[in-house]
């Protein structure tokens, strides 16, 4: 009997067959999902070993005399009340590199197809009568796969021209001359480069566009593929081999060249995969290198005044399939789903203070602005990159910008555009971010903004502007949204702040940087960690092993970030002894703070109030430890100060740190009981309310003593 679902095949009638998978770029990029009808025939293969719900198994994959490693998964989706089956291999790039060798045709097809493709909606697979396939056969032994390969040596046609960009700096002219392009086989030392194994993947009716010194110059289409040919003897003599690749081209003259700097800001937002452009929005070095369709359009955009050889106005660009599933986490799931990421942060060798994640997480949910503070080094911008990678929001992908911060920023302009001499509006990258996020199919992806050393300018002068728009936030058909950032007179529509958008700030406190205005302290959740336990290797020892449980491509949506709350009043009937609880506690706070005009308002209340319920609810940590971490992050970055009030408000608040209490806090004050004994005597009976803001306050109050001035970003 033969069996089919999706891209998977059994004939029952050959020996030991478990399945064959039709190839399509999950093979390459992490592993491959299997279909409900194909669990029982692993658990057979397996010898009737099941892999727990929600839990992996090692799994030895052999081939043509090598063995690779990776993890059968089963995902408990419970919202879907269903299960997923996964072979997984995201971080074994030998596999994958394996992979992409011996399935060549097919990788070479679907990227392309990829990198020519405008959004994730429809899939993209291999014509049939092209597919490879691969099968996987049961042995001896449990967990054991033996790995047999169908593959396809015939290229496979397109229906679009690949495009290319070259580089070719002073060769441009001599090359142009000739109308060719060529490349070594290897350099002197022997070794390839990517750059230069691309000739070999240009076809006839390609199309090349022409980088050198600053800007683009030609348009070509080829005439001929690849041949390997002797350097030309027109080319200067290089450090590479006298052998390489030679392709026949017809050039077009742009006139006039189009200047990198026009297109390069806009070219970023493409993320393409080992494209031309690098980070900074120069390009790469390096010879020739994919582009897209989508980057042809730009260019063209971009260049009214060039005409355009008629070979180049190509259609619509194609759609393809998006690669993750987005799931719906519960209350109970998200706990889980935190473990997971912990997990991944961990497996990429970082580790970070306990419950430091938790607080992350529950900080981002509670407001979409979050700064981490902390001295050099310490994985901030890290944190927040693997943070984002677990939820499926990478570079690559579009969801994750890091938007590094200059000293002599001063206004909003930096960020969101600008209009040119021209009139012209010129997008900034967070104005890109928003727009993308903002898009239909997009609005359940999280989207993540670095904003990498934010305070070497002051945030007030250049993000001020979104810190009130932020506040505009509010309820409409069950979204939140803010008002407008950026107009329709400049991006033909008006764009707001997303609930999907999520601005995280590190900040480094020294000479070099300027301190944080109320207005942001308010808006934000600070998180400090300058605690560094250099002899930790719990991260270094796990980076190497696979995490147990695994979110499987399975992302949660933006709604796991999202807050569920804008006003009190949303969550008061539900959580209303909590609420009550924790504003119990500000008052007491605000008792102390009054005389240094350092209270907190109604935001700040609610925003505590909104950290606890989500505490509770997720089931995260205590809520005397939620409650600390609320007071290290909303209100001790609030006091700093010079003067006899101020060590007042200190002992005070230490006193209740300590206790939650701040009687006889008048003999401490005077001097005629020692606090510094008091700490000392709770921390040896582990017996503190809120050990962290009790920590940082007895820190403040050595260095009010010692240097005459306090504040909390003192290092």
């Amino acid at each position: 009997m033969i069996k089919k679902n999706r891209s998977w095949w059994k004939d029952d009638t050959i020996s030991n067959l478990i399945g064959r998978k039709q190839i399509d770029w999950s093979i390459f990029e992490y592993g491959t999902h299997i279909p409900m009808d194909f669990h029982e025939d692993f658990v057979v293969a397996n010898q009737n070993i099941e892999v727990p719900l929600g839990q992996s198994q090692r799994v030895l994959l052999i081939t043509e005399g090598n063995q690779f490693e990776c993890n059968l998964s089963r995902i408990n989706q419970r919202k879907q009340n269903r299960e997923a089956l996964q072979i997984r291999y995201d971080t074994n790039s030998e596999l994958k590199d394996y992979m992409i060798a011996r399935f060549n045709s097919s990788y070479n097809y679907l990227f392309h197809k990829r990198n020519q493709a405008a959004s994730t909606k429809n899939p993209i697979t291999v014509p049939e009568q092209y597919a490879e396939y691969l099968e996987f056969y049961a042995t001896d032994n449990p967990f054991v796969y033996e790995l047999k390969f169908i593959t396809n040596d015939i290229p496979i046609p397109e229906d679009h021209p690949s495009i290319w960009w070259v580089c070719q700096g002073t060769s441009y002219n001599t090359q142009k001359q000739e109308g060719v392009l060529w490349a070594p086989l290897k350099n002197i030392g022997g070794k390839t480069q990517h750059h230069w194994e691309t000739m070999k993947d240009v076809k006839v009716n390609d199309i090349v566009l022409h980088y050198s010194i600053g800007a683009l110059r030609a348009v070509s289409q080829v005439q001929e593929a690849a041949v390997e040919r002797p350097k030309p003897a027109s080319l200067p003599d290089q450090q590479w081999e006298e052998t390489g690749r030679l392709v026949v081209t017809e050039y077009h003259e742009l006139n006039p060249p189009i200047p990198l700097e026009a297109i390069s800001q806009d070219l970023l937002q493409l993320h393409i995969t080992k494209g031309p452009i690098n980070k900074k929005g120069g390009v790469n070095q390096g010879y020739l290198f994919p582009f897209t369709l989508q980057g042809l359009s730009i260019v063209q955009n971009k260049s009214k005044d060039t005409p355009w050889p008629e070979f180049t106005l190509l259609s619509e660009v194609e759609e393809v399939e998006q690669d993750v599933e987005l799931v719906t986490l519960n209350d109970e799931e998200t706990s889980a789903h935190l473990q997971i990421v912990k997990g991944y942060i961990q497996q990429q060798g970082f580790t970070y203070p306990e419950l430091l994640i938790e607080n992350f997480y529950i900080s981002l949910k509670t407001k979409p602005f979050v700064i981490l503070a902390g001295i050099s080094g310490t994985g901030k911008t890290k944190l927040i990159q693997k943070f984002a990678e677990a939820l499926g929001a990478t570079e690559a992908n579009g969801q994750f910008t890091l938007i590094p911060v200059r000293p002599d920023w001063n206004d909003p302009s930096d960020l969101i555009g600008y209009k040119d001499l021209s009139g012209t509006f010129r997008r900034g990258k967070l104005t890109y971010v928003l727009e993308v996020a903002s898009a239909p199919e997009n609005q359940q992806k999280p989207y993540f903004i670095c904003l990498d050393e934010m305070n070497l300018a002051r945030v007030e002068h250049y993000f001020s502007d979104l810190l009130s728009i932020l506040e505009t936030q509010r309820w409409q058909e069950g979204r939140i949204v803010t008002d407008t950032v950026v107009a329709e007179d400049q991006v033909g529509r008006n764009i707001g702040i997303p609930e999907n958008v999520f601005f995280i700030g590190t900040v480094n406190m020294d000479e070099t940087t300027h301190p944080f205005s109320k207005k942001v302290l308010d808006r934000a959740n600070t998180i400090e960690f300058n605690h560094i336990q250099l002899d930790n290797f719990i991260g270094l020892e796990n980076a190497a092993v696979s995490i147990e449980e695994e979110s499987e491509s399975l992302y949660p949506t933006a709604q796991f970030l999202t807050s569920n709350y804008i006003q009190l009043k949303d969550a008061y009937a539900e959580n209303k002894n909590i609420i009550q609880s924790t504003v119990s506690q500000l008052v007491k706070i605000n008792t102390i703070l009054e005389s240094i005009h350092a209270h907190v308002g109604f935001r700040v209340r609610d925003s505590i109030c909104f950290y606890l319920i989500y505490n509770e609810r997720f089931s995260l940590m205590t809520p005397e430890e939620a409650m600390d971490m609320q007071i290290m992050q909303k209100i001790l970055p609030r006091i700093q100060g010079n003067n006899s009030v101020v060590k007042k408000v200190i002992i005070e608040f230490l006193l209740f740190s300590i206790s939650g209490s701040i009687s006889n806090s008048k003999e401490y004050v005077d001097g005629e009981r020692d606090i510094e004994q008091l700490w000392a005597k709770h921390i040896s009976e582990n017996n503190v309310k809120y050990p962290q803001s009790a920590k940082k306050l007895i820190y403040m109050l050595r260095r009010l003593d010692h240097d005459g001035f306090t504040s909390f970003w003192v290092s």
